[in-house]
């Protein structure tokens, strides 16, 4: 479910509005800007039938996304994702290695020795889009770019200043390394065996999302870290790196930062950690 998670990651006491888009304003800014909550799979249709998100956008003079397609890092990336010295079936019992297999060639449509030098958690997130697509009917009728990147690359024909919060080598280090191989196949495995309530979270994510319910993202969230493991790391540690950004960017020029839902909720969430900065941060 990390994975799946990681797609998307409250304050205790605090009922959130059902809203993505939230109003950043005060604490020496001269304009608002806003932070919105995207799904990294929907396509920018979805815009069209939002047209606060899209308002909030278009005013803006600046763009800011986790980060930007680099096709020069494309090959080292790839490399990241290897295992030179290891394999799944070596990592995996006989049992679980066929296990695996069996469903993710049902899943995906591959068969899985052609991804046995990937590192596991390659596998598991492939596997969990597949779970998320098959699941979620809706998503296949909105059309377009993938959310973020549409923020991105109409944003720079817009002539937006257009940032990014981390590298891709930054971005998927925190997916590829930050837990051990032995560890992630493990983990691949209680996805699989996991299977039915996968799917049911890959269901729930986007009827949570179209309704835009941060607080039911959070406890599905919050859920699925207790069956299938620890990954607030994706969102926290993540989170405490851009505050280090996010307040500069804003001051220089009014901003629509567009960042995956589950960055916003929980106490370690952008607007918890926004707010504790002194801006003001309204739904909208």
């Amino acid at each position: 479910m990390k994975t799946l998670s990681f797609l998307l990651v409250l304050v205790s006491t605090t009922t959130f509005s059902q809203s993505l888009l939230w109003k950043v304003s005060g604490n020496g800014l001269k304009k608002p800007s806003y932070l919105f909550g995207t799904y990294h799979i929907l396509k920018d249709s979805y815009l069209n039938q939002n047209p606060k998100i899209k308002s909030a956008y278009e005013g803006a003079e600046g763009v800011v996304v986790e980060t930007e397609i680099d096709s020069s890092a494309m090959l080292s990336m790839a490399m990241r994702g290897l295992m030179l010295d290891n394999s799944l079936n070596k990592l995996l019992s006989e049992a679980d290695y066929k296990l695996v297999a069996d469903e993710f060639k049902k899943g995906t449509g591959y068969d899985l020795g052609l991804f046995n030098q990937m590192k596991p958690i390659v596998t598991a997130t492939m596997l969990s889009l597949a779970y998320v697509q098959k699941e979620s009917d809706t998503l296949s009728t909105f059309t377009g770019l993938p959310i973020d990147l549409y923020f991105a690359s109409d944003g720079r024909k817009r002539k937006k200043n257009v940032s990014a919060l981390e590298t891709m080598g930054e971005q998927m280090s925190f997916l590829f390394d930050h837990d051990p191989v032995e560890k992630q196949a493990q983990q691949l495995v209680e996805m699989v065996k996991g299977k039915d309530d996968m799917h049911d979270m890959g269901k729930s994510v986007t009827e949570l999302y179209l309704k835009q319910d941060l607080q039911g993202m959070w406890k599905l969230n919050e859920k699925s870290g207790s069956t299938f493991g620890d990954m607030t790391y994706l969102v926290d540690e993540r989170n405490q790196r851009w505050m280090k950004r996010l307040p500069g960017l804003m001051a220089v020029r009014p901003t629509f930062v567009a960042v995956g839902a589950l960055h916003l909720p929980g106490p370690n969430g952008l607007i918890a950690l926004l707010k504790k900065e002194g801006y003001t941060v309204e739904p909208q």
